[in-house]
């Protein structure tokens, strides 16, 4: 539809507002390269199944594995990473559904005093 104030003068000559957010799109191999950490120390993700401390950084709130965009890994690395999130979360290591970093703790039994 074509609506009175289109033909207005700021409608008409008002400068393109530039997108201010992050790129949906993953980095490029060379960028991802640069800045993939676990390559650039050798760390394996899938011998590292039982580092939940690791594991944990690569997970959002609700246990899902972030994507390339949020990690910057290389192809391969996420790959293998999520291949080593999938088998701690089957071997119980990894909460199903929450991120270990942000579940609460369970609290201590209470103890109550006994009668006299």
């Amino acid at each position: 539809f074509i609506r009175p104030h289109y033909w207005s003068h700021e409608h008409r000559f008002e400068k393109q507002r530039l997108s201010t957010s992050q790129p949906l799109v993953a980095p490029g191999s060379r960028e991802a390269r640069e800045r993939d950490a676990l390559r650039h120390f050798g760390i394996d993700p899938v011998y590292e199944t039982s580092n939940t401390t690791l594991l944990a950084s690569f997970i959002t709130e609700m246990g899902k594995t972030k994507s390339r965009v949020e990690t910057k890994l290389t192809t391969k690395t996420q790959r293998r990473l999520g291949k080593a999130i999938r088998r701690a979360k089957m071997m119980g290591i990894l909460p199903q559904l929450s991120n270990p970093r942000i579940a609460p703790r369970q609290s201590q039994r209470l103890v109550l005093p006994k009668p006299s």
